[in-house]
């Protein structure tokens, strides 16, 4: 037995616990960066981590459940949703702007490969309705919160599908805050209560 084992048997070490799962964290991380998910299992995250495998079912349920705490950490709209509901929008434009089409983080870009995986697909999709979609309605309220938001999303979620297939060296090429105000016009309309309602 190895000391994280051992350490993760006695109760009144709960600091050996969190370190134990950092590490495993940490290693999923760098292993599914520079690997990709499909191509690493639980037995190399768990050797990489230094720590018995069962420690990965017993804190993540699988490996899915460590991909989706993983990309739970790189949350989609880090403290973005929660600041004041009059900023929201160019926050969200600026996200999109430095992040998404500067080409996402490294843990992103290697995703991509991995697109096709059930269980990357089904992270991505809890990760859009309760990080994304939930809170970006619950942010902005009014009636049809949740189609705004999701309206919202789906414009988000394009700029990201355009660079990741042709690259959006035009969009990179613009002035970023020109790009920045065109894109919060965009997003104020999608997320304002009514827009475009009544209209022939």
């Amino acid at each position: 037995m190895d000391q994280a084992d051992a350490g993760e048997r006695c109760p009144g070490r709960p600091r050996d616990r969190e370190a134990t799962r950092k590490r495993i964290l940490d290693s999923a991380r760098e292993l599914f960066t520079s690997e990709g998910y499909a191509q690493v299992s639980s037995r190399r995250i768990a050797a990489h981590a230094g720590v018995n495998v069962a420690l990965i079912n017993r804190y993540f349920g699988a490996k899915r459940g460590l991909l989706a705490e993983v990309i739970a950490e790189e949350a989609a709209f880090p403290g973005i949703i929660e600041g004041d509901r009059a900023g929201l929008s160019r926050r969200l434009a600026e996200h999109v702007v430095d992040r998404t089409l500067a080409g996402g983080t490294p843990l992103a870009r290697a995703l991509e490969h991995s697109a096709g995986d059930p269980d990357l697909a089904s992270v991505h999709e809890e990760r859009l309705r309760n990080a994304v979609i939930g809170p970006l309605a619950a942010a902005v309220g009014g009636p049809d919160a949740r189609a705004r938001a999701s309206l919202a999303a789906a414009l988000l979620l394009g700029v990201g599908l355009v660079r990741r297939i042709e690259g959006a060296a035009s969009l990179a090429e613009y002035d970023r805050e020109r790009l920045v105000r065109r894109l919060t016009r965009i997003i104020d309309a999608c997320l304002e209560e009514g827009a475009g309602e009544g209209a022939a």
